[in-house]
């Protein structure tokens, strides 16, 4: 039993030796490698071998995230990764020298870098949000992957704002070396080939809700000056589903309570606060753009020029409103119609607008059809008719009566042959109040009559309103929307 136990012990260490003296061995072959390699390493000089070679130094970019593109402020932000080799011919060894060892990890701040950076950076940080290390292969290969999260400048066009595309950009150079010290070049995918746009990393990559990424291409920009740059494109459009649902929508229903103002009738009452309800309404909706819209001058974005179009008619309507209430309440006494003004609105305009107004004859039929409609009678006797059975009191029917001063005479009138009637003074007050009263029944017949012919005046002009308004709404709408439909994304982004 202890004889065993002594075994086992024994294999242990040896296995515990073995692999000790290994580990050693591979860390002692790294620390001679590195040692070898910096020894007379000085990474302010441009590993080339003789002042006129380039360094060449190739350039990519890996997409994480677009996180946001900033209208107002005209800034895009982005998480990416960015792919930078360069050969660096003092960083190269034998392999078979030191234990097959084919890539160090060496800290970035122990070798030269090239100093590319963002030149169009919106906020002042110019740099790599950390510092990784660079792989650097034993053919002298050094590959750095540092990841960055980049807020460029983005100019914006915003005039079909929100059915737009936007072309973002940013620009990569070194900031002390030209062209004639550092060459830059495309960077190159895992079969050597020049990689000509941004990659996107299928595993990390976090889409965007607001922007779809149409376009990702890369171009060298070659100068005068001996300057030369590597920019990358993000040609993205906007989805507009969410200013459809919250702005463009309601705006259009807004539009149509507006139309509708003109359906209202006048003697409601509540036209103009209907109106001045939709303008309030249209002006919550300019001050929710004006945060979002971009403060330029160079264009007005469509969806501003549909809520002002919209505004615009929305006053209309109130100060169509404020007249078509002024021809409602109009009367004979205040207001004389002309001649062309009823032969306009009252026999010409209501046939062509869908309007008819019944005819006075048709009323009067009416009426002397109600009237002679047989009254229902009750033991043979009709209700009217009982008055002629009963025993009037005359005083109550005639209360002149005995008091006449004289009776009704017929009087020649000299020298002709016609007659005259002479009534007593008490008849001609009655003759005189009954005539009194009858011409102002005429009368306020009359101003009935020109009153309903201004209230039917005010029904036309609302109902000619009403159908101008939709026409011009419809036209309105169609012609702007449909224009920004033509606003697409190119199908190549170099034309």
């Amino acid at each position: 039993m202890t004889m065993n136990l002594n075994v086992r012990v024994d294999v242990f260490i040896i296995i515990y030796s073995c692999l000790c003296l290994t580990l050693t061995g591979a860390s002692e072959a790294e620390r001679r490698l590195h040692h070898k390699l910096f020894q007379n390493y000085n990474m302010k000089v441009r590993p080339a071998r003789f002042w006129q070679e380039k360094v060449m130094v190739r350039v990519g970019m890996t997409l994480s995230q677009l996180v946001s593109l900033n209208e107002k402020n005209g800034e895009m932000t982005t998480n990416v990764f960015m792919n930078l080799a360069w050969t660096d011919y003092r960083l190269s060894w034998n392999p078979e020298e030191y234990d097959n060892i084919d890539v160090l990890r060496i800290p970035p701040n122990k070798v030269w870098r090239p100093d590319i950076y963002l030149i169009n950076n919106n906020d002042g940080q110019f740099d790599v949000a950390l510092y990784v290390n660079v792989l650097v292969y034993s053919n002298g290969l050094v590959n750095w992957l540092p990841p960055a999260i980049y807020r460029s400048s983005c100019s914006i066009e915003v005039a079909y704002f929100p059915f737009d595309w936007q072309n973002c950009s940013m620009v990569f150079r070194s900031y002390t070396y030209d062209a004639s010290e550092v060459d830059l070049q495309y960077f190159l995918d895992d079969h050597d080939n020049e990689i000509h746009e941004i990659v996107i990393d299928e595993n990390a990559f976090t889409e965007n809700g607001e922007w779809a990424i149409c376009h990702k291409p890369s171009r060298k920009n070659v100068k005068e000056d001996l300057y030369e740059d590597i920019t990358f494109y993000l040609i993205i459009e906007r989805k507009p589903l969410f200013y459809i649902i919250n702005i463009i929508v309601p705006c259009i229903l807004t539009s149509v309570l507006a139309i509708f103002v003109f359906y209202l009738p006048p003697g409601a009452g509540e036209k103009m606060t209907l109106s001045i309800s939709v303008l309030i309404a249209l002006t919550v909706f300019m001050l929710l753009l004006a945060d979002k819209v971009p403060e330029t001058s160079l264009a007005i974005p469509i969806i501003v020029n549909y809520v002002m179009f919209t505004m615009i008619l929305v006053t209309f309507s109130v100060i169509l409103s404020v007249v078509v209430l002024n021809l409602h309440h109009r009367t004979p006494s205040t207001h004389f119609m002309p001649n062309w003004v009823r032969k306009v609105f009252i026999d010409f305009l209501p046939k062509y607008i869908g309007m008819t107004r019944p005819a006075p004859d048709e009323v009067v039929f009416k009426e002397e059809a109600c009237e002679n409609t047989p009254i229902p009678s009750f033991n043979g006797r009709q209700p009217g008719g009982e008055y002629f059975f009963r025993k009037i009191n005359p005083d109550l029917v005639m209360p002149w009566r005995g008091r006449c001063e004289s009776t009704v005479q017929l009087q020649r009138h000299p020298d002709t042959d016609g007659f005259c009637l002479i009534l007593p003074p008490n008849l001609k007050a009655a003759i005189g109040a009954v005539t009194y009263m009858a011409e102002q029944l005429k009368k306020q017949d009359t101003d009935d009559s020109m009153t309903g012919d201004w209230q039917f005046i005010a029904l036309v002009v609302d109902r000619l309103f009403l159908w101008l308004f939709v026409i011009i709404t419809t036209l309105g709408t169609l012609a702007m929307f449909l224009d920004a439909s033509f606003n697409y994304t190119p199908n190549n982004p170099f034309p």
